[in-house]
């Protein structure tokens, strides 16, 4: 019975190992996925920015016209 426990022991402490190994890796992926979605925000923020910025310029322009 004590061997069973001792084994017990050893395979929790393997996978308590491999666990800690894998953090750092889950974290490291979590930290690219922010990173990725962070960066499309940026573009799109970017991108809607120079729509305003058309629609205005269109919108000056028409006003314009109009007096």
């Amino acid at each position: 019975m004590h061997q069973f426990t001792q084994l017990a022991a050893e395979v929790h402490r393997q996978r308590l190992a491999h666990a800690e190994k894998q953090r750092p890796a889950e974290r490291l992926l979590a930290l690219a996925r922010a990173t990725r979605r962070a960066e499309r925000a940026e573009r799109r923020l970017r991108r809607a920015a120079r729509q305003a910025q058309r629609v205005r310029a269109q919108l000056n322009a028409h006003t314009a016209h109009d007096w």
